[in-house]
């Protein structure tokens, strides 16, 4: 995937607004089946003991243990037992935003993956169930943060990066615009330029690349430098105005913004950095010594 749409689409999975409904584990006797519904929210199975069938629109698909099963919100699905052994099964009911939903449906991800980490996986599902019974005013976060662990897994090993992201807003040349700001970096760049690559008027290039971005298209070029600044920063020994000058920033102002985003200042986040990366080199060092 280009580095362009690859940027598009981590900006929109970083936007994501998820809420669980419920979650829980059942045991299905043999010949246990649910009939064919559309409901308006998603669902995750991971199946530990039993097979089970799955109906999903017009496909149908058996899952063995070990099993993380995805179903999309309006799809017509059904599922059900295989075989002579009740279905072991954690599953999660949740609901996404509709410009999320659009996202997700758009990546077109496979009904199930195979989970590596067995243990890992259970434990996700378990400390949800936890979750959803705790009375605590930090229990929806918690359950929102297992349920992001969750797709972000499945996204992984969907390979999402290879998929062909496709999106009706995407007939507008945002690859162009993306590229152009990215070689750009270094000096002014006008929203009116932008706007051209885009062939649209600028007041309505600005919506829309906010509705794909998440962000302004200036919160964007500002987002970037500063990521660029932070990897010149640790990657050379460049001095702090030449890191500037190269994300088109000068250095009082570079620093100031640094600050407000970081909370600390190029220099700083220099040293920081650098002692990190000493003291990660020694443990290393030393890890390889004690095994030899």
């Amino acid at each position: 995937m280009k580095p362009t749409i690859e940027s598009i689409l981590q900006n929109q999975l970083n936007n994501i607004q998820a809420e669980v409904i419920m979650t829980a584990y059942n045991e299905f006797e043999p010949g246990w089946f649910e009939q064919k519904t559309e409901p308006d929210f998603f669902r995750f199975g991971y199946t530990v003991k039993g097979e089970a069938r799955l109906n999903i629109q017009n496909d149908t698909y058996f899952v063995q243990p070990g099993t993380l099963y995805f179903l999309p919100a309006g799809t017509k699905q059904s599922f059900g037992t295989e075989g002579n052994e009740k279905l072991g099964l954690y599953w999660c009911h949740f609901r996404l935003e509709l410009s999320d939903f659009q996202v997700i449906n758009a990546l077109q991800l496979p009904p199930f993956v195979y989970v590596k980490d067995k243990e890992m996986m259970k434990n996700l599902f378990i400390k949800m169930n936890e979750y959803q019974h705790c009375k605590s005013i930090t229990r929806e976060l918690r359950l929102k943060s297992v349920l992001l662990e969750l797709l972000a897994y499945y996204l992984e090993e969907s390979h999402v990066q290879r998929t062909t992201f496709q999106q009706s807003d995407f007939e507008v040349k945002w690859n162009e615009v993306l590229a152009y700001i990215e070689a750009n970096l270094h000096q002014n760049i006008q929203i009116e330029e932008l706007a051209k690559f885009a062939f649209l008027h600028p007041n309505y290039f600005i919506t829309s690349f906010k509705n794909i971005m998440g962000c302004s298209p200036i919160q964007y070029v500002t987002n970037r430098r500063i990521a660029i600044a932070k990897q010149l920063l640790m990657e050379t020994e460049l001095p702090v105005a030449v890191v500037a000058k190269q994300v088109g920033m000068q250095n009082h102002y570079l620093s100031r913004l640094f600050k407000r985003y970081t909370g600390i200042t190029p220099v700083q986040y220099r040293r920081i950095g650098k002692n990190t990366g000493t003291n990660r080199k020694t443990l290393t060092t030393r890890m390889n010594e004690e095994k030899s």
